[in-house]
């Protein structure tokens, strides 16, 4: 029995047929302009996904990666003002010797104790150092003056008191990983008797009482090690900064990778799949013209 069709029924079809090609057509000519194969979860539910996975876990590399450079802006700073503390330290010790030497008289004493003074004096600028308009030795209370003087008649310091707090700064470098970038002022001025083995040398050389400034030498010097202990711990922790960053580094590099091969397109291919999708239209186009000009005598 001959099957009877429709004319409807193969105008729609021609004209789906047609919308199906151009669709195509549009579709690759899209890829082909963005250089991507997916443009809208449409193009590919799975490989969207996978992209947006991708592009996730990009941002939170982008987050530790920021965190590592400003954690390790913040270490050197820190490590520059305990140098240059360390520094000021050995120029005290040495002062200290030339003081307490039997060679040296009281006058001498003078001048050295006064250079002390000096030098204390720029210690003190060291410890409330900032960063950003942030104490770096107050623990997390940045805005806090961490450390506070009290000064005799002559306007000299005769003691200094922490105002700071103990608390530690952390940063996240990675996931369930972070660096602690601060040293609180405890720890690298107080806790070792710095302050308070400077002023009494100062105060004993001024005075003549070589044998008491004589005795804080060890204590000077416990001191002088506390700051270069300090100074190595900013050390390991910058390079373990260097090694988390390249780290960072090396996983974007390897998920660009990923994300290039899942998202960008083949060029050559498209156009030849243009090509071809051409030619299908083309070929819809003629086949759908000569089944309209067909008389509806020629179905009955």
């Amino acid at each position: 029995m001959t099957t009877r069709v429709n004319l409807e029924t193969i105008i729609n079809s021609t004209l789906l047929n047609v919308q199906r090609s151009t669709s195509n057509l549009s579709k690759l000519q899209e890829q082909i302009s963005t250089g991507k194969k997916v443009n809208r979860p449409s193009d590919a539910p799975a490989g969207t996904r996978r992209i947006l996975n991708i592009r996730s876990e990009e941002f939170r590399l982008d987050q530790y990666a920021s965190n590592v450079q400003t954690a390790t802006q913040t270490m050197n700073f820190n490590s520059s003002t305990l140098q240059n503390t360390a520094n000021v330290l050995q120029r005290i010790q040495e002062l200290t010797m030339q003081g307490v030497n039997a060679t040296t008289d009281q006058n001498g004493r003078n001048i050295i104790a006064s250079e002390i003074n000096q030098l204390v004096e720029s210690i003190l600028q060291n410890a409330n150092a900032t960063r950003s308009s942030r104490y770096i030795f107050a623990g997390t209370a940045t805005k806090t003056i961490p450390f506070e003087a009290t000064r005799n008649s002559n306007g000299e310091i005769s003691a200094v008191t922490y105002k700071g707090n103990r608390e530690k700064i952390k940063y996240p470098v990675g996931p369930g990983t972070t660096v602690q970038v601060n040293q609180t002022g405890n720890e690298v001025f107080i806790g070792n008797k710095l302050f308070s083995s400077i002023i009494n040398i100062r105060n004993s050389l001024a005075s003549g009482a070589v044998v008491s400034a004589q005795n804080e030498l060890d204590n000077l010097d416990n001191a002088h090690n506390s700051v270069l202990d300090s100074i190595a711990k900013a050390g390991g922790v910058a390079n373990t900064l260097e090694l988390t960053g390249n780290r960072i580094r090396d996983t974007k590099l390897s998920l660009n990778e990923i994300l290039a091969t899942t998202e960008s397109a083949d060029i050559t291919e498209l156009v030849l799949k243009l090509t071809e999708q051409e030619n299908i239209f083309q070929a819809s186009l003629a086949s759908g013209a000569v089944i309209l000009n067909t008389s509806i005598l020629d179905y009955l």
